[in-house]
């Protein structure tokens, strides 16, 4: 039996193959140290950081360059120049830039940009639906499955079923897929909608 203090499973990790399973702080720590959960963990900061810096350039640039010019020579910016006094604040970044700018594709039911609204709404449900699996603790889907089977039984609606749960890997990894793919499709959405509308 392994115990925090005298355990050697971290060290000797290397040995172990590049996953090995998840048993708790109790014997010696192993939840999210193994191979595979440094390549979700590393392909979700990866998504993470890449959209701070897109959501970063989307939002300078309409702020203090893309515009109309007048006749008078005013250059008239998309958001008025408001990237300097709100952007300093996560509040400043919720309500001006991604709430007041979704705008477009959450109310684009009915227009010419239906598509992207939709899209957006789809795109969004399979990126939350992503966390479900990404922050499930050991036994987690077992419970949940068993919970299924129970109801399927209890209501004669399939008695021979009998499924098994995802690994806690295999459920990360579906995860980490639905985050990825479902956070790109929805950030797609939000900036074509907003582009082609004040555009």
């Amino acid at each position: 039996v392994l115990f925090a203090r005298s355990s050697r499973l971290i060290p000797d990790k290397a040995n172990l193959g590049f996953r090995f399973p998840c048993d708790g702080p109790g014997r010696g720590g192993t939840c999210q140290v193994s191979a595979w959960d440094h390549v979700f963990l590393g392909l979700f900061w990866m998504y993470n950081s890449i959209s701070v810096v897109i959501f970063h350039f989307s939002w300078k640039m309409q702020s203090d360059v893309w515009g109309n010019i007048s006749d008078q020579g005013v250059v008239t910016h998309i958001t008025g120049g408001n990237f300097a006094q709100s952007s300093v604040t996560i509040n400043g970044w919720l309500r001006d830039f991604l709430w007041a700018q979704a705008s477009q594709v959450i109310q684009s039911y009915g227009s010419s940009l239906s598509a992207y609204g939709l899209f957006f709404l789809g795109a969004h449900f399979v990126w939350a639906f992503s966390l479900m699996f990404l922050f499930s603790g050991r036994g987690y889907w077992q419970e949940l499955i068993e919970s299924i089977v129970w109801a399927h039984n209890k209501l004669k609606v399939a008695p021979a079923t009998q499924p098994r749960a995802l690994s806690i890997v295999q459920g990360r990894a579906v995860g980490v897929t639905h985050y990825l793919l479902g956070g790109i499709a929805t950030t797609w959405a939000f900036f074509l909608a907003r582009i082609i509308a004040v555009g």
